[in-house]
């Protein structure tokens, strides 16, 4: 995968003050090395949280011998600038300095020269809560143009944000709640090669994971947007809230619906622990009393189905597995949006997941995880109706566009 993610200035000094045991001879009687740098417009790494990254320089007569050789650049308390332990200095008899920066990768996975970086082996954390941001900078810089080096950094990952609505505006019928919510089957790991901090070119490993959560509370939905991986610092080791994953990029391959050995192993979907109840009027179904799937409610008149999952019960407690395939092409720097809409007019509450599909124990004892479809069901199979429909947008970061130029809208769902 290859492409070139724009940037736009977040302007900070850094100040190049440190030390090095320079891996290249050179005498050090030139001026202090200074940095300017700035960051592509992001949610997770901008000014404000940028606090260090790794900073690699090599001379323009070596090709791997590095002059700074990873060294951690970190924030000055109080300072809109950036501090070595020790200064550095332009060596005085050296004309192009090429560097390379990096923050959000461990330094033992980078590998670099004058002409190539790479990363290999780029894992997310499988916990959300616990993913970072990966940027890259790069430039060529010339001790006549002085030596205040410019690093323009570019994000290397994808965000996902998934979200959700209920229904049409004025119908109060249905009740969505959301349990926990999974992307299941992307790519778990990738290598990262970049020749120049823009082209960045990803090979995305062959092992899958799964990204997600169940949450503590249902989210319940509405008819505005809900975001389904929502993380509130008040309730979770954050510092700022944040609704988004952070993946490496790649080519979705969807899950077909079928049982397939191969492709519901590998095939993309996103995976919903959820209940769908529907509310009529009448304290009883027609030409029903007794049924133990529809809950009576006498003083106000009304009687409520458990729509999902089917069990044959009305249980407030149970929620029953359902998904969406994705098939979406993830570039770096660009974030995708998911808009899934649950009940709407043409819309149900997704499909069956295949067999083996992720499941998770409820933490609360009180709950009730169903797993498995009810008897005359399948995996693929509607749990309602009508598939759920989804829309995709994708924004800064940077704006995917259709090839006639216009926004690219292929993410909105339709649930099955």
């Amino acid at each position: 995968m290859n492409t070139k993610v724009s940037s736009l200035g977040l302007a900070v000094m850094l100040l190049a003050t440190a030390c090095s045991e320079d891996s290249v001879e050179m005498v050090n009687y030139g001026p202090e090395i200074t940095f300017n740098t700035n960051v592509s417009r992001a949610q997770n790494i901008s000014e404000k949280n940028l606090n260090s990254f790794n900073v690699w320089a090599f001379s323009d007569i070596t090709e791997s011998a590095a002059f700074i050789d990873g060294l951690t650049a970190t924030k000055v308390n109080g300072k809109e600038y950036f501090a070595f332990d020790h200064s550095i200095f332009w060596p005085s008899d050296v004309q192009t300095l090429n560097f390379w920066a990096v923050s959000g990768a461990k330094k033992e996975s980078i590998s670099k020269n004058n002409k190539k970086l790479s990363i290999s082996n780029f894992t997310p954390d499988i916990d959300p809560l616990k993913q970072q941001d990966l940027i890259v900078a790069y430039t060529s810089a010339n001790r006549l143009s002085g030596t205040s080096v410019s690093l323009s950094f570019h994000h290397a990952l994808s965000q996902i944000v998934v979200r959700a609505t209920e229904g049409i505006e004025g119908d109060e019928s249905k009740s969505i709640t959301i349990k926990g919510a999974w992307i299941v089957n992307p790519a778990a790991s990738g290598n990262l090669s970049s020749d120049n901090g823009v082209n960045l070119v990803w090979n995305p490993s062959s092992t899958k994971a799964t990204y997600g959560m169940q949450y503590a509370e249902a989210k319940k939905l509405d008819h505005t947007s809900t975001s389904l991986f929502d993380f509130d610092p008040s309730k979770d080791d954050i510092t700022k809230a944040q609704s988004n994953l952070l993946l490496v990029p790649q080519q979705l391959t969807g899950w077909t619906g079928d049982e397939d050995s191969d492709n519901k192993l590998k095939g993309a979907y996103i995976l919903l622990l959820c209940r769908v109840e529907a509310t009529h009027d009448g304290a009883y179904h027609e030409g029903e009393t007794t049924d133990p799937s529809i809950k009576s409610d006498e003083e106000n008149d009304k009687h409520t189905h458990q729509m999902f999952p089917y069990t044959g019960n009305f249980d407030p407690n149970e929620y029953g597995y359902s998904c969406v395939p994705v098939d979406t092409k993830w570039e770096p720097g660009k974030r995708y949006i998911y808009n899934l809409s649950f009940c709407g007019a043409t819309s149900g509450a997704g499909i069956y997941p295949p067999t083996d599909h992720p499941t998770v124990e409820p933490e609360n004892p009180d709950d009730k995880y169903i797993e498995n479809p009810p008897i005359g069901k399948e995996p693929g199979d509607p749990v309602l109706d009508n598939p759920i429909t989804f829309t995709v947008t994708v924004v800064d970061w940077e704006d995917e566009k259709n090839a006639d130029g216009s926004g690219w809208t292929n993410g909105n769902i339709n649930m099955n």
